[in-house]
């Protein structure tokens, strides 16, 4: 399985993840970190990760194309979510 698809689909849970803390936990939302870091962090993880076990080969494992519409997808994911959860 090729690592965009891997990706993608972390990023619809990483999406997931943040909607249901943000709607389950209602201290969340006053945290001083936006949600949006949350997604922005697992996905910087996700790729340091990779690139550990590629063992740090030259070149990004994904290209800025696939980053950007990962971070997307879990963006959209989690405003849907909390939309549909009647919050702000």
């Amino acid at each position: 399985m090729r690592i965009d698809w891997i990706f993608y689909g972390f990023s619809l849970l990483i999406g997931l993840a943040a909607a249901g803390l943000y709607i389950y936990v209602p201290a969340s939302r006053s945290f001083a970190v936006s949600p949006y870091f949350w997604i922005l962090v697992a996905i910087a993880l996700f790729e340091t990760v990779v690139m550990y076990l590629r063992g740090f080969q030259f070149g990004p494992p994904l290209s800025m194309t696939h980053r950007i519409a990962g971070f997307a997808l879990a963006v959209g994911l989690f405003l849907i979510l909390r939309t549909s959860a009647g919050l702000q």
